[in-house]
């Protein structure tokens, strides 16, 4: 080898080893003092990528098991508020059982009432429960069942300052929460429903008229907006719907010319009949006997339960109906009634506000009433019971008394409430059926675009129409206008780590109202006489039905929720172990490489000593 001085290769190649193993021994320290072998994109850029989104994984599911635990403490607090109300429940139903029992008087149950009303009041406070400041069991929103929707329509029209197609509107919109903002949009809303549901055939009118207007064709129930097949308590049949005790034997005349029942004077003896009771007929003299004695009372208080309204309000323009037969066989005829016509309210007004009423009766169906019925049968082909009838009627008394311009409201409004108090797809089945099947939609579609047809002797159409069409639209609005089987709040717990992976729940509002114990008016459900206990049973079954499905929902619930946390904290584990298999050190492999990096450093920073000092060694040749 030439003796140099200029260039030392052997000791550029020295420093140049000894760089590497400098290098070499920073990364073996690196990776021992964070226990890494991948610190950054540059040690593998491929692993370095995979990693950093395992980690990313691993703190998502961290924070879905923390979710998920959030989410336990939530439902749990929701269940205890549930559960305070099943046990109020209970208890409501004993005191109900109770006060049903003629063993306690009317005083005594005026005494259980007063404990029935502080439980109600808990069950409110109950429902006011929250978490984290948010309501849980409490919903804000009206109307809560498909009956109160069509009391909240009828309230709105009892209450608005508007008249005509406003009035129309506001009322659509306050019975339906916002769901319809005016008819045009319910009456749109039904049609391109109906339009898309009814098939060929009757089966597709049946589907439709189940599924989008809860109108049951196949039971006994009348489609009562008070009975089961509208998502109340009681099922209303032909014979139920209107109730009576009897016997008709117990029944008597009046012994004034005129009775005064639920706000309501009804006049026996009037400017336009002047026979008196004595002189009736026997079988008018049975309809005074059943009008004095239970038919108005209970045809006043069905219309009050199912709509709220009623001749004691304030706003209650005419406060007495004038009663009058119309019979053409003894002359007796009246021209506001038609021949097949069963019985009718008249009623005149004064820049749309009600003056007078009248109750006309055709004792043409009527003459062959059945003297022990207390349903007012009759053998005349086509009258059906008086009793509902006369709610139907009724219920045109009372919306004339209370709704300003109610003559100008479309015939099928006016019909369609009349007809929900009794229900009528039992009685007129062949006309609902006509009206939802295929082929049908124009007549709908003309009948109920037609605002302007508000009376009888106006509709060119068959003359049932109004009747059914205006009857199934308005179940339409009660049934989409509702939120009775729909969950109130919709919580949404997120329990992965995509956008869809995510727990829903609906809690049910568990408000006294909504589970029927309380009217939107404030008033509690009654014990005060047998009567009203028994009818509080059936809804404090219903109640407890609805609070026990909502803790069944909860209990359901709060099991997968513990699956899911199990789950995640499996998945964390599994996609940890992943990750330190990528990125985590083999401290005793990395150890063995740091000692030899260290070793081959020192061993080149040696020799690269010794091939500097060769270059000195060129001075002994110039002594």
């Amino acid at each position: 080898m030439a003796m140099v001085i200029k260039n030392n290769e052997a000791a550029t190649h020295s420093l140049n080893t000894l760089n590497n193993n400098s290098q070499a021994l920073s990364k073996s320290l690196k990776i021992l003092s964070s226990g890494m072998k991948i610190n950054g994109a540059d040690d593998d850029a491929s692993g370095y990528s995979i990693s950093e989104r395992m980690r990313v994984q691993i703190r998502g599911l961290g924070q879905d098991d923390r979710n998920t635990q959030n989410a336990q403490s939530m439902v749990r607090v929701a269940e205890g508020a549930v559960g305070s109300t099943v046990e109020i429940l209970r208890t409501l139903k004993e005191k109900a059982l109770d006060a049903a029992n003629d063993t306690n008087t009317d005083e005594d149950r005026a005494i259980i009432q007063k404990e029935l009303d502080q439980y109600i009041d808990q069950i409110d406070d109950n429902a006011m429960i929250t978490f984290n400041g948010r309501y849980l069991v409490y919903d804000f929103s009206q109307p809560v069942s498909p009956q109160a929707s069509i009391k909240t329509f009828m309230h709105s029209l009892d209450e608005t300052s508007l008249s005509g197609q406003d009035a129309l509107d506001e009322a659509v919109r306050a019975a339906s929460g916002n769901v319809f903002h005016t008819m045009d949009d319910l009456v749109s809303s039904f049609l391109n429903d109906y339009s898309a549901n009814v098939g060929p055939g009757t089966d597709g009118g049946l589907t439709f008229l189940k599924e989008f207007c809860d109108i049951d064709l196949t039971n006994d129930d009348t489609g009562a907006i008070t009975g089961m097949d509208a998502g109340w308590f009681l099922e209303k049949t032909a014979e139920s719907v209107v109730p009576e005790w009897g016997p008709t034997s117990s029944w008597g005349l009046p012994t004034s010319n005129s009775t005064t029942i639920q706000g309501l004077t009804i006049n026996w003896v009037n400017a336009n009949q002047t026979t008196p009771l004595a002189s009736l007929t026997a079988e008018e003299q049975m309809i005074v006997k059943g009008l004095n004695s239970e038919w108005m009372s209970s045809c006043l208080k069905l219309i009050q339960d199912s709509f709220g309204m009623n001749f004691e309000e304030s706003g209650t323009s005419v406060k007495s109906i004038d009663l009058q037969f119309h019979s053409s066989t003894r002359g007796a005829s009246n021209p506001a009634l038609s021949s097949s016509t069963l019985a009718a309210v008249g009623s005149s007004s004064v820049g749309g506000v009600t003056n007078a009423l009248t109750l006309i009766v055709n004792m043409d169906y009527y003459d062959n009433i059945l003297a022990n019925d207390v349903n007012g049968a009759t053998t005349s082909a086509g009258a059906g019971y008086l009793d509902r009838t006369l709610a139907h009627e009724f219920t045109h008394a009372v919306m004339a008394a209370n709704v300003n311009n109610f003559s100008n409201l479309p015939l099928y409004i006016k019909e369609g409430m009349a007809e929900l108090v009794h229900g009528i797809d039992d009685e007129r089945i062949n006309t609902i059926k006509r009206l939802t099947q295929s082929g049908s939609y124009s007549t709908m579609e003309n009948l109920l675009t037609d605002y302007s047809v508000t009376n009888s002797t106006q509709y060119t159409g068959n003359g049932t129409d109004p009747y059914g069409g205006g009857y199934i639209l308005l179940r339409y609005l009660a049934k989409q206008g509702s939120t009775m089987d729909r969950m109130m709040n919709d919580i949404t717990f997120q329990v992965g780590t995509k956008a869809n992976q995510a727990i829903k729940i609906g809690f049910a509002d568990m408000r006294a109202q909504s589970l029927g114990l309380r009217e939107a008016n404030g008033e509690n459900l009654s014990l005060a006489t047998r009567d009203k206990a028994t009818v509080a049973i059936h809804v404090l079954d219903t109640a407890v039905r609805k609070a026990l499905d909502q803790q069944t929902t909860i209990g359901a619930i709060l099991s997968r929720l513990e699956y899911t946390s199990a789950n995640l904290v499996t998945a964390n584990e599994n996609t940890q172990f992943s990750e330190s298999t990528i990125r985590d050190a083999d401290m005793a492999k990395e150890m063995t490489e740091y000692t030899r990096n260290n070793v081959l450093m020192q061993s080149a920073q040696s020799m690269l000593a010794q091939a500097n000092q060769n270059s000195s060694n060129v001075l002994s040749l110039l002594q």
